[in-house]
């Protein structure tokens, strides 16, 4: 008996061992895989559009910049990009102006009917979740954002 018993030992230890690495790697996994989506989502975040006034100023340079690089514009050729991507970002402000107050019409719409549903706590909890969604997409003080 002493022998099987010396003999099961080593195979515990083993097996023991075997699980403690498949945690460890797995542990490794799970934090680098965080690691790798929080940073995705932070880059997929600051590269979204329509994240407010400052952001859509400088889309016009950014996007002259990034054709320049690509496309080995010549200065004379990235100005001219840049005048075109401005005036039509300008164009772009004036028509979402003439929108905007008619979607925040329908928006309202929608955060009273959905608020007529639910109880005054839901309620509560609706507006703030639903402000936010929305505050992304609004430019501050309602005006459409410029361009540069």
């Amino acid at each position: 008996m002493s022998d099987n018993g010396a003999d099961e030992s080593p195979k515990v230890t083993a097996i023991r061992r075997l699980w403690g690495r498949s945690l460890v790697l797995g542990f490794i996994i799970l934090v680098c895989g965080a690691v790798m989506g929080s940073v995705i989502t932070a880059l997929v975040i600051e590269e979204r559009p329509g994240r407010g006034t400052r952001h859509s100023e400088r889309l016009p340079e950014r996007i002259a910049e990034e054709m320049r690089a690509k496309y080995n514009l010549t200065d004379d050729q990235t100005n001219q990009i840049l005048a075109v991507f401005q005036d039509h970002a300008k164009k772009l402000s004036e028509i979402r102006a003439e929108v905007q107050p008619r979607v925040e019409v329908e928006h309202e719409a929608l955060r009273a009917t959905v608020e007529s549903i639910l109880t005054p706590e839901q309620a509560a909890q609706w507006r703030s979740e639903f402000e936010q969604m929305r505050r992304p997409w609004r430019h501050s003080g309602g005006d459409p954002p410029s361009p540069r």
